[in-house]
């Protein structure tokens, strides 16, 4: 990832990158948003696009719910979790992706 980033963002996403390929080493992990534009502001939040087809019979919110335990609490995270077909049917509205892991 060649992004210039704010260092308390970057941090918080390399450790919720740790974290959850820990206990979904199949996951992608992506980030979207301003973050992801460069026109973030110091207190931007992270928003990820995890794809991963191991909780696809949760709701969207029970998924995002799931996944935030693995964020740390210092700084606000958005996640959003697709399976893999459903990636490949809905990218195009979260772009620019940057892919992290």
């Amino acid at each position: 990832m060649q992004l210039k980033l704010p260092l308390r963002q970057k941090k918080a996403l390399e450790e919720f990158t740790r974290r959850l390929k820990s206990g979904f080493p199949d996951a992608s992990v992506f980030l979207f948003g301003s973050l992801a534009r460069g026109d973030w502001l110091e207190d931007s939040d992270v928003d990820v696009l995890v794809v991963t087809d191991r909780l696809s019979g949760l709701k969207p919110w029970e998924k995002s719910a799931k996944l935030r335990a693995y964020a740390p609490r210092d700084v606000a995270f958005d996640i959003i979790v697709l399976t893999r077909d459903e990636f490949r049917e809905k990218r195009s509205l979260y772009e620019p992706l940057v892919e992290v892991s």
